[in-house]
């Protein structure tokens, strides 16, 4: 989980960003000089890559595309010592096992057995390329994760904060009156892409509800659409129109409430659909945001003579 704090004037929202699928398989290994290869891997380093790291640049795994040179970079070597790259654009990765590169096809060969991947093997220049097909990922084959990179797309989108617009606004309402509720920040939709070790990474950010804390107890309301501001001379605030995002009135004034407010929380979701060029099951990520104001509630002054 990411956490991203985002501050308004005179409100906080908090971004969360969470997963709704496991991450299976093990962590990355931090770089050390006595990690393991992969099996079949005769020479290499691990590099370390955390999702969503702030200090990441979204780029994921450090240059897998680099000379092998670099610090934290996979070092990849033929059997006469020669250093090459672990990642290359047009061949895919280095097997030093047989000194060849593989590159899982796209689109797979339709002669593809059943259980198995696949791959274009070059052991020389490209007229050497020639399909093989393996049930487990050759030695040294080692993409970035695509969820990975998809946590990392979405902690690099820039979401907004809900900007709460309510009506009563600038003066108490008043017990038993509807009160409007309106999201002022944008509701469009965001899309982000990223291509990482032959990798390629779509996502699309939705903004499917706002979520609704009046602060007092009562249920949670809940809209799927920012709602209507209201517009006085338009609006009858007892009658709102379809569209509406409203609360049906607080039953008892906020005089007791600390400051002698109500606190309002409005959480608005996204949810996020991703695919990828390894064409596997993606299942959908989720992003929310908070941000809290208050509201004084009045009761109803009844004059008498």
């Amino acid at each position: 989980m990411l956490t991203r704090r985002v501050l308004g004037a005179g409100a906080a929202g908090v971004l969360v960003v969470a997963a709704t699928l496991v991450l299976t398989g093990g962590p990355a290994t931090a770089r050390d000089p006595g990690a393991e290869c992969p099996p079949g891997q005769s020479s290499c380093d691990v590099w370390d890559h955390e999702p969503g790291d702030p200090d990441d640049d979204g780029g994921g795994s450090t240059n897998p595309g680099g000379d092998g040179s670099g610090d934290g970079d996979r070092v990849c070597k033929k059997d006469d010592g020669t250093t090459v790259p672990c990642y290359d654009e047009l061949r895919g990765w280095f097997n030093s096992a047989d000194d060849c590169y593989y590159k899982r096809m796209e689109p797979q060969s339709p002669e593809t057995p059943a259980g198995m991947t696949s791959y274009l093997r070059t052991c020389g220049g490209p007229a050497t390329a020639e399909p093989v097909f393996l049930a487990d990922p050759p030695a040294g084959f080692d993409p970035p994760d695509p969820r990975e990179m998809a946590l990392d797309l979405l902690a690099g989108l820039d979401l907004e904060a809900p900007q709460i617009r309510t009506f009563p606004s600038g003066s108490p309402g008043l017990v038993g009156v509807p009160v409007w509720l309106y999201d002022a920040s944008s509701w469009d939709r965001e899309v982000a892409d990223d291509s990482e070790g032959g990798v390629t990474v779509e996502i699309e950010a939705i903004p499917t509800k706002i979520v609704w804390d009046m602060g007092n107890g009562d249920p949670l309301v809940t809209c799927t659409s920012a709602g209507i501001p209201f517009r006085a001379g338009q609006h009858d605030p007892r009658r709102p129109p379809a569209g509406a995002c409203t609360y049906d009135g607080y039953p008892r004034s906020s005089g007791n409430s600390e400051g002698g407010k109500y606190q309002i929380t409005a959480t608005k979701h996204w949810t996020v659909p991703w695919s990828s060029s390894t064409g596997e099951d993606e299942e959908p990520l989720a992003a929310q945001l908070t941000t809290e104001t208050t509201i004084q509630i009045d009761e109803l002054q009844v004059v008498t003579r």
